[in-house]
């Protein structure tokens, strides 16, 4: 747990034992996932946006110690997922980029760990 806590692993994460009444809590990452809308924004914000400079531009927002881990592309948003340290200092960190970035217009932030 300790070499899986070094490497990342979100808070809530556990590990189920075979022959253990309860898991083992682990890990010491909080998430915060983007969800960027797909479908509402001008058809113009679409046409001149890249999702690439937004990602970039959210990765210096956050500095060296968040990372994006992932994403996952619904049928009307896209959700970036960032882990840190902080929820609260992540979410911070990228007000100013996200109000400065058209292709963010009406996202949504959520803490997932």
């Amino acid at each position: 747990m300790q070499a899986l806590d070094e490497l990342g692993a979100p808070k809530g994460s556990e590990l189920r034992l075979p022959g253990t009444a309860a898991p083992i809590a682990f890990g010491m990452m909080e998430g915060m996932a983007i969800f960027m809308n797909g479908t509402d924004l001008p058809a113009e914000t679409y046409a001149r946006s890249d999702i690439n400079k937004t990602i970039s531009g959210l990765r210096a927002a956050l500095g060296q110690t968040e990372a994006l881990q992932g994403y996952w592309e619904g049928s009307r948003e896209t959700a970036l997922y960032f882990y840190g340290s902080s929820f609260a200092a992540m979410q911070a960190a990228v007000a100013d980029y996200i109000q400065s970035d058209p292709l963010c217009a009406r996202c949504r932030i959520e803490q997932i760990a």
